[in-house]
């Protein structure tokens, strides 16, 4: 079974044929030089990981179910579950798609995608708590989580190491996922200039506490958890 942005294919409509190798989230290298009388390189990375493609091969039914299939996929961030890895899930963008005959009724599809480099958790359980308390990363590489939190007034949010300062009005919303990197208001409208200082979220493996300072009511936290494996 696969599921593709929340729609279960049918086996006896869609099989897939092949998922394609998967590359654990691979470091990315910056810079690698040899250096002079030195044995091996000097590597440096620049904390950052690379994305990955791979194709999904299906044999499919009808040309209806080509078809079908083709339209469950957008541009970018679809949703890819599949049975074989419970309760995870993984982001990929669209490449190309493909297809060709395959015996006399059936098609065979090739879907391109450039996958997310990691693999998340598909329990998408928010974590509520008071003005502090604890946060557990279960994933084995730093998350970048989406935080709202409900206060007022100047306040300082810490989690594990790091601290951002807030002018709060009620209520903001902290979007830490790299390249999404933003802060909205009360109403969900971008507004950058609540953020007074320190930098976005990144959770680390393992337990890490939650602290504030100032008129703090409530944290909610989506830890978007994610492995390398």
């Amino acid at each position: 079974m696969i599921k593709i942005n929340d729609v279960i294919l049918s086996p006896a409509d869609f099989v897939l044929v092949d998922g394609g190798e998967i590359q654990v989230a691979k470091k990315r290298v910056t810079e690698n030089t040899a250096i002079y009388g030195a044995n091996g390189n000097y590597v440096v990375h620049n904390g950052a990981f690379e994305s990955q493609e791979r194709t999904l091969k299906f044999s499919v039914l009808n040309f209806e179910k080509v078809m079908e299939l083709s339209n469950l996929f957008t541009d970018f961030e679809n949703t890819i579950e599949f049975d074989y890895l419970k309760n995870s899930k993984y982001y990929a963008d669209l490449v190309e798609i493909t297809y060709q005959k395959q015996g006399i009724e059936r098609w065979f599809v090739n879907i391109q995608l450039r996958f997310n480099p990691f693999r998340y958790t598909a329990d998408e359980a928010i974590i509520t708590l008071g003005s502090s308390g604890s946060i557990n990363n279960i994933g084995n590489v730093f998350s970048e989580p989406e935080i709202e939190i409900e206060g007022n007034g100047e306040v300082s949010l810490t989690i594990g190491t790091q601290i951002m300062r807030l002018r709060l009005d009620t209520k903001a919303y902290i979007d830490c996922r790299h390249m999404k990197q933003n802060v909205y208001d009360k109403n969900r409208t971008l507004k950058n200039s609540i953020r007074l200082s320190g930098g976005f979220f990144e959770i680390q493996t393992g337990i890490n506490g939650v602290a504030t300072q100032g008129n703090v009511t409530k944290i909610k936290v989506k830890g978007n958890w994610r492995w390398r494996v």
